[in-house]
């Protein structure tokens, strides 16, 4: 952005400081010209010279026309500013957004905080959508705002049990523990959403896990996800999230 600022600038300088005699046609196309690449790159308006800001021959520009040049200089100068500005918000909001990472969890509450726990040591924000404000939003609305992540780790802890139902006595079925409906729905949102190289599970080693979800990283624990802490880590730094090491 700086070089096209660069651009920009020297273009209005070379307008306003051209001193010649007759302001010839094509010299102030020619500066014109490389104004508006400069504004279109940035995002503010165009000058276009009118026929009847040209002299009869059409080799100089008139008074009126350099005039209406030199009055949308000044609205560019104006609004320069608010460029360097939104930039810096952008830099801003990209940089609060890597620190964000969602996480997906069931009923285990003590598998949630540890997570928070890593997260919150290494400088990293958990975004956990049951302590995010309600602001009126439905649960899809809500879940759909506070989603805007750059990584999720998703949690699959035994909270249901299930099994494939074949033509059999219910008590013959190969039951097995599952994580919650909602888990897995959370998990394809992100899975698709993110992509499949910032989406991590942990899960509980006797968790059924889904059969058609690949690509992922899936880390087993037995009993506490601290001890799995640092592949985590390992996950999260080759997704490029930028965080403080332990």
């Amino acid at each position: 952005m700086n070089e096209i600022v660069f651009h920009l600038k020297k273009a209005i300088m070379d307008i306003k400081n051209y001193n010649k005699e007759w302001r010839y046609s094509d010299v102030f196309e020619r500066l014109v010209s490389i104004l508006n690449q400069s504004s279109k790159r940035l995002g503010l308006p165009e000058f276009h010279f009118e026929d009847f800001h040209y002299s009869n021959t059409r080799k100089t520009i008139n008074d009126v026309g350099y005039n209406s040049l030199l009055t949308h200089i000044s609205v560019l100068e104006e609004m320069l500013p608010s460029i360097f500005e939104k930039r810096d918000n952008d830099i801003k909001v990209r940089s609060e957004k890597g620190k964000r990472v969602f996480v997906v969890h069931g009923r285990d509450r003590t598998a949630l905080l540890e997570v928070e726990g890593i997260l919150r040591r290494v400088g990293l924000e958990p975004v956990v959508l049951n302590r995010m404000a309600n602001s009126g939003l439905t649960l899809i609305e809500k879940f759909e705002r506070y989603s805007d992540v750059e990584y999720a780790i998703v949690l699959l802890t035994p909270d249901d049990i299930g099994a494939l139902y074949e033509n059999v006595p219910l008590e013959s079925l190969n039951y097995q523990f599952r994580a919650r409906q909602n888990v897995i729905f959370e998990l394809g949102f992100f899975y698709g959403k993110l992509g499949r190289s910032n989406v991590c599970c942990l899960y509980k080693s006797n968790v059924e896990l889904p059969t058609d979800i690949n690509g992922i990283a899936y880390i087993p624990y037995q009993y506490s996800v601290e001890e799995v802490e640092f592949a985590l880590l390992r996950e999260l730094k080759e997704a490029k999230l930028e965080f403080q090491a332990l």
